[in-house]
């Protein structure tokens, strides 16, 4: 027997526990049956003692695979509607005309 009830939606609120961020520009990604871990860094530092070349990691994630194509997709929707947006031109540089 199908469920004739009406979905409901429930807004939820965000709340921050902490408002810092730490920028990242690399990342190590590790694999499991189960999930998906996203090591974050912010870039790679030379050790002066041993000359080594390293990547500290700040943060660790890690999330289901169903939590990482949620996070693909809504990544890839961000990264669309940012390729597709148009500069106006009174934004743009005007270069001087060379006569």
């Amino acid at each position: 027997m199908p469920d004739n009830k009406k979905q409901q939606t429930q807004q939820v609120k965000v709340r921050y526990n902490e408002t810092t961020a730490q920028f990242a520009s690399q990342f190590i990604v590790n694999t499991t049956n189960e999930e998906i871990i996203i090591n974050f860094s912010s870039g790679p530092l030379n050790d002066p003692n041993s000359g080594e070349t390293l990547l500290p990691i700040h943060t660790r994630l890690a999330m289901t695979k169903a939590g990482a194509h949620r996070l693909h997709a809504v990544l890839s929707s961000v990264l669309k509607q940012e390729t597709e947006k148009t500069i106006p031109d009174a934004a743009q540089a005007q270069l001087p005309k060379i006569q």
